[in-house]
């Protein structure tokens, strides 16, 4: 004797698998398009390496200084007068004087070796900013050459390893990419949803506000912006404040979308079955209508992300953004804007690919993530 399934557990259960089916059709989807893939790891590796374990990875502290003040980066080396060597190691630098530019510089010292150790116990710092350590990948062994040294990109005009300082700089510059993003889809999600659902003068209300931001340009806005921030304070709070001005000025953008859709989706069934129950606006508007945009939302935001972090590093470029003792990309970047630099030191400009890197994982990701959402449409 079977036993019937009351209609409603039956209409509940079929809603359930039909969504474990699209969420399984959509990473199927996306495991498909290689490039998505490996822009996926490729974020994943920055966020891990310089957000998360920055000190570990890197051979020195970030305000570790030397006396290798612009040292050319120094090449990993195999072979020591024509025979292979199982250990790399790099040759040591000596320093020499050209008096007609009356400039310093560095040569290539072959008569010094400097084994490099993987699992090295040099100085101490705390992993992620809790768990005490000393260990770091790579770098020279303080016990077996006490005034050895390796800088596989070279050192900036303090005589800091430039190596070091592009993984700390990583994670301030892809904090305030994933913050600010977090904080416009915020806003702009919200005040979207709000805009599409009541109309009217709200409607009104928030697409003018939308549409007067997006009549600035970013830059000369970004550049009024951050000038207002008071110089007295601390590197801390200028992080935070420039945070919260780049997600108030790329809120508008997001808002547009998810009102549109939500124009559309406030006609549906599941939403005027809601209404008819009895829910009030509030639930309607967070428990119905902006899950129903979530696919959408996701796509947008990791597209927008890149975006972020450009614009940290244009206002740190320009010297508006972050400041010393912070270390930031667009920190580096402010750092080598002068032609002496380019002219002298070329091996600074390296943060550049590095931050092209990123821009480029972001936005193989959000491709990938924007045709994997869209499970039944086209190839």
């Amino acid at each position: 004797m079977s036993t019937a399934v009351p209609e409603p557990f039956a209409e509940e259960q079929n809603a359930k698998e039909i969504s474990q089916n699209y969420w399984v059709l959509v990473w199927w989807r996306f495991r498909q398009n290689k490039l998505a893939m490996f822009g996926g790891f490729l974020i994943i590796a920055y966020y891990f390496v310089c957000a998360l374990t920055a000190e570990f990875w890197s051979p020195y502290l970030v305000d570790t200084v030397s006396d290798y003040l612009e040292a050319p980066p120094q090449r990993l080396q195999f072979r020591h007068e024509g025979r292979f060597q199982a250990r790399p190691f790099v040759y040591g630098l000596k320093e020499e004087v050209d008096m007609q530019l009356r400039k310093r510089f560095f040569v290539v010292d072959e008569s010094v070796r400097y084994p490099i150790h993987l699992f090295v116990r040099a100085e101490e710092y705390r992993l992620a900013g809790l768990i005490p350590s000393n260990i770091h990948l790579f770098g020279v062994d303080p016990e077996e050459s006490p005034d050895g040294y390796v800088y596989l990109f070279g050192t900036d005009r303090l005589g800091r390893d430039l190596f070091t300082r592009i993984i700390y700089g990583g994670r301030l510059s892809l904090l305030i990419g994933l913050i600010g993003q977090f904080l416009t889809i915020t806003f702009g999600a919200t005040l979207g949803v709000i805009s599409g659902w009541y109309g009217r003068l709200v409607d009104l209300v928030v697409q003018r506000v939308t549409e007067f931001l997006s009549a600035f340009p970013d830059i000369p806005l970004f550049m009024a912006l951050a000038a207002a921030i008071p110089p007295e304070w601390s590197p801390i709070a200028v992080y935070f404040m420039l945070t919260i001005i780049l997600a108030c000025v790329r809120w508008g953008g997001l808002a547009r979308q998810v009102r549109g859709l939500v124009l559309s989706l406030r006609e549906r069934e599941y939403v005027l079955a809601a209404q008819s129950f009895g829910s009030n606006d509030w639930r309607v508007m967070f428990r119905h209508l902006i899950p129903g945009a979530t696919s959408h939302i996701i796509v947008i935001s990791t597209l927008a992300i890149p975006g972020m972090i450009l614009a940290e590093t244009a206002l740190s470029w320009l010297g508006l953004g972050l400041r010393p003792p912070l270390t930031s990309w667009g920190v580096l970047l402010y750092e080598v804007s002068g032609i002496r630099a380019i002219q002298f030191s070329p091996w600074m400009l390296i943060t550049i690919p590095v931050i092209i890197g990123a821009i480029w994982g972001f936005n193989m990701l959000g491709d990938g993530l924007r045709d994997a959402l869209d499970p039944y449409g086209g190839q």
